[in-house]
This record gives C-alpha cells, sequence and structure tokens, in this order.
C-alpha cells in the first residue's frame, strides 16, 4: 500500500513537471520528412542533455513533445545524421496548453580539417547555401554561449558572403563556438528577422576550433515561414514590464517601431538589455526586463546599425539623460516621441 503511494506522488510529480505540449511537423523543403527524431532543450545548445524527446516521425512528419511550461528549443535529427532541422522560432514560450512548432530541416555534412599557419591560433572557413546553392550577401555570427539565444552580434560577425557562399573567419582562439548564419531582406547586418528572410543552424554546433587547424564547414539555410502563434519575441521576457505608446510630432501614433533599453547611457552598437517587438498601428509598445534597475530608453525603425537619415527615431524624455527606473513588476506607462533622422 505504501508503495502504491508513493507510486502515485512520483506520477503527480511528472504530470506536474511535463505540463505543456508541442505538436509540430518537421519538413525538408515544403515536404514532410520521415524518420526524424525531435528533441527539447532548455537552451539553445543541441549538445546538451534533452529535457524530451519525440518518438520517431512517419510520413506525414508529425510529432508530439510533452514538456515543462516555459522555455524550450526544438532540434531534430534522422538516425544516420543525415539530416538535421531546427525551430526558427526557437526558443519557444511554452504555456500551460498545446503549442505548434514547425522544424525545418537541411542536409547536415560532416567539418573539413587542414592545417592553418598559425599554430596559435584557429580558422573556420564555409560555404553559405540555399537549397543546395551558394548564397550571398548572408552575416555569419560566432557565439560562445547560448546566454543570449544565438541572437545580437555575437563574438565575431563575417562580412557578407561572396558570391559563391564563402566566408572566412582568421585568428580565433581555441574554443567552442556556435555558427548561425542570416541573410535580412532589407539587407542589415543585425536585427529581429521577419518572415522571408533566411536563416542557417550549424548542425554541429558547438563546434570545437583547435590551433593550427583550417575547419571548413558547411552552412545550409532556410527561409523563415509565417507563425500561426504570430511574430516571435525579439527576447525572452523578464518580470519587469513597461508599456506606452510611440507617437510622432504631431502626436500620432506609429507603427512599426521597436522599443530599445540600454544599461549604459552612452548608446553604442552592442545589443540592448531588452528590445521590444514592432509597436502596432496604435504605436503600443511593450517590453520586458530580467532585473529592475536604471536603463536608457529610446525607439527607432531599424536596429543595429547606427540611425540612417529619414529613419524614426527618439528617446525618453523624461529625464535629461533619458534613463528610466525600472521596479519590479509592472511601471507606468511612458511616451516616446519620434522625429526623422536629419543630417542637417
Amino acid at each position: 500500500m505504501r508503495y502504491a503511494f508513493v507510486l502515485l506522488i512520483l506520477l503527480g510529480c511528472v504530470s506536474s513537471a511535463f505540463s505543456a505540449q508541442v505538436k509540430g511537423r518537421v519538413v525538408l523543403g515544403d515536404q514532410p520528412l520521415k524518420g526524424m527524431l525531435v528533441r527539447a532543450y532548455t537552451d539553445l545548445n543541441p549538445s546538451a542533455d534533452p529535457i524530451a524527446e519525440s518518438a520517431m516521425t512517419q510520413a506525414d512528419g508529425l510529432f508530439q513533445l510533452d514538456v515543462p511550461a516555459g522555455f524550450v528549443a526544438l532540434y531534430a535529427s534522422s538516425a544516420d545524421g543525415r539530416y538535421f532541422a531546427f525551430c526558427g522560432r526557437n526558443p519557444l514560450f511554452v504555456q500551460d496548453d498545446s503549442l505548434w512548432a514547425g522544424l525545418q530541416a537541411v542536409e547536415a555534412s560532416a567539418a573539413v580539417t587542414s592545417p592553418y599557419a598559425d599554430d596559435y591560433s584557429a580558422a573556420l572557413e564555409g560555404v553559405v547555401t540555399l537549397g543546395g546553392r551558394p548564397l550571398s550577401n548572408a552575416h555569419v555570427s560566432l557565439y560562445l554561449d547560448v546566454a543570449d539565444d544565438l541572437k545580437g552580434q555575437g563574438y565575431r560577425l563575417s562580412a557578407p558572403t561572396a558570391e559563391d557562399g564563402s566566408f572566412v573567419f582568421d585568428g580565433l582562439p581555441e574554443t567552442d563556438y556556435f555558427l548561425v548564419a542570416r541573410k535580412r531582406q532589407n539587407a542589415a547586418r543585425v536585427g529581429p528577422l521577419a518572415e522571408g528572410d533566411m536563416l542557417g543552424v550549424y548542425a554541429g554546433n558547438p563546434i570545437s576550433l583547435k590551433a593550427g587547424i583550417t575547419t571548413k564547414v558547411g552552412l545550409p539555410m532556410v527561409v523563415r515561414q509565417p507563425s500561426e502563434q504570430g511574430p516571435s519575441l525579439p527576447d525572452r521576457p523578464g518580470s519587469n514590464t513597461l508599456t506606452g505608446h510611440i507617437l510622432d510630432r504631431s502626436g500620432q501614433p506609429r507603427a512599426g517601431l521597436h522599443v530599445f533599453a540600454y544599461t549604459d547611457p552612452v548608446i553604442g552598437h552592442q545589443r540592448p538589455a531588452a528590445l521590444s517587438s514592432k509597436t502596432a498601428a496604435d504605436g503600443r509598445f511593450e517590453i520586458s526586463f530580467r532585473q529592475p534597475g536604471i536603463y536608457y530608453i529610446g525607439a527607432r525603425q531599424a536596429y543595429g546599425d547606427s540611425p540612417a537619415p529619414g529613419e524614426l527615431f527618439g528617446l525618453y524624455e523624461g529625464r535629461a539623460d533619458h534613463g528610466l527606473t525600472i521596479v519590479p513588476g509592472s511601471n507606468d506607462p511612458i511616451e516616446i516621441h519620434v522625429v526623422p533622422i536629419s543630417l542637417d
């Protein structure tokens, strides 16, 4: 009787721990892919231990996973290692119900090594492709870890890939790296991806580079598809929120702008501490922070490089230094006024 009671307790723990469900499909191009094992992780490191694993996909490519509520990253692979798949919206925020997720597969290939002229550093070369063809004007980012969900510029950002899809990193310290390639329709080097932009995640992440060795990889990309869940979040949300509206100089709401927040009053080219999704037609925004404190806040149309002439841009004017103290929980709404950037 005692053992039965303990078993019931354990079953209850499992039920509460895995209180959400992810369903979806793995595709290669526009066709379902059979023979893929889908795994869920707590972050974007596919070499870690998964928290959940699906049954092998059948001819319809469908899968189902029971996971804890919260953020999960989804990757899949075939038993023979030929195919690798990822969700272009990793990490996903799963609540206490069911979420649909699509995974796009690419053909995986092994890295090739050769000697490098410098015995004290490493080199990385590769070719970015789309649909099996070289892709030019893509940017490859190297990350040292997955703390920022493989977003932002990362440790190193490549020059645009050449006509043959090639990219090169020289003089790299010997360590592990995560590779991600992106090509945006607006030709920006950095920034949130939109539908129709291209994304590639290296199947062998993290890749270990050795001093005195050149490692060459293939990095196939996919086109980001629309999601039934709406636009993905640019960052994992925190528990401290700020809302408000973005208005132009005449007081009219402006859509399609991001609100950004930095911890340094000198706003540079580093990734912001927080970033909102694009504002809707009413100009309303919501941005969240993982930690309370003083943040320096503004709004702009683009993301990444310096504001360009004609771009709508503005800073919070509640303080002379554009700073705002974010307190735990909800904060009072604010307004940010934007004007076109002018070089005059």
